[in-house]
């Protein structure tokens, strides 16, 4: 393995990846079951398909199977990126337990019906079992930050930030560590932050329109050039998709609007009572990644509008 692809194992997770010798632009990644059933049942023309690493089937090497993948940091210089898991909770929980299938004599259910079953399924224990986390970022903003690495054009060193690290972020220091992430140690990067958004919208759409998928400690990775005589080149990808399964069928007409949250202060909930339940603080059946999402637009959004240069008086 070279440099740049053991920068890129260092962020991506835990799950190692190696560089493939024989062809330039390509890692493997060890191949577990559900993920290689996930890459091989998404159709090209999914939407999905255009916010993940390009997969390119599998391989035996050493004794064992490979997926292998798009290499996300070919042809960068000095690669900035930033490993930011997804969802209000890491822990699965059974969704059928919340929004029950419909019986065998009403094989339709509607929304209203859907979001009656989890207000009567919802209680205190629940969500603190739910939203329990290393992380405390986790259950308040559905993101937290797992590791990053930044080339610091400054003192020309490579700055990292460890997953022990990410853990004691709050809500308002992992805006500053955002911050810092976009800033070279020369001058900070508005325009790469307006690439971003940009492409972090798509994924946005994505979450508000996906019948399909359901996403589990899945990451989103920022990616940027951070050598300064070069472009100003960026991406995001979602990757990591060991913990991904399909929808139950009586929730996929309704997956955009049951993937909608507002946050809960659990110390308010009555533990037996679920009356209390409004109408938007049903549990989403995203696990929070759409909720996640718009948070990061926030926060890029804020970061981009107070850092912008200012304008020359006329």
């Amino acid at each position: 393995m070279n440099e740049q692809n053991n920068k890129f194992q260092v962020v991506a997770g835990s799950t190692p990846f190696k560089k493939s010798i024989e062809q330039e632009g390509r890692v493997f990644k060890e191949c577990t079951t559900k993920e290689k059933q996930f890459y091989e049942s998404l159709a090209p023309d999914n939407e999905l398909s255009k916010l993940i690493p390009k997969y390119f089937g599998t391989e035996i090497q050493d004794s064992k199977e490979w997926i292998v993948l798009e290499d996300l940091t070919y042809g960068y210089s000095k690669p900035n990126i930033m490993d930011i898991k997804l969802g209000l909770s890491h822990h699965d929980v059974d969704l059928e337990t919340i929004y029950s299938p419909p019986s065998s004599n009403d094989p339709n259910v509607n929304f209203e019906t859907l979001k009656r079953q989890a207000n009567m399924s919802l209680h205190k224990e629940l969500y603190q079992s739910w939203l329990l986390s290393k992380y405390s970022t986790t259950p308040k903003l559905g993101f937290c930050v797992c590791g990053s690495q930044k080339h610091n054009c400054s003192t020309h060193l490579l700055e990292k930030i460890q997953k022990e690290q990410g853990r004691t972020f709050t809500t308002v220091t992992v805006q500053d560590k955002l911050y810092e992430f976009f800033h070279n140690g020369i001058k900070f990067r508005p325009e790469i932050i307006e690439s971003m958004i940009n492409r972090l919208s798509k994924f946005k759409d994505f979450f508000e329109n996906n019948p399909d998928y359901r996403f589990r400690s899945t990451s989103i990775l920022f990616l940027y050039e951070g050598d300064c005589e070069f472009s100003n080149r960026c991406d995001i990808r979602l990757i990591d998709f060991t913990h991904t399964k399909l929808y139950p069928s009586h929730m996929k007409p309704h997956s955009s609007k049951l993937s909608h949250y507002k946050s809960i202060d659990v110390n308010n909930i009555d533990s037996n009572t679920t009356s209390d339940f409004d109408h938007e603080t049903f549990f989403p059946i995203d696990g929070g990644y759409l909720f996640g999402i718009t948070n990061l637009l926030k926060i890029l959004n804020s970061l981009k509008n107070k850092h912008q240069p200012q304008q020359p008086q006329k």
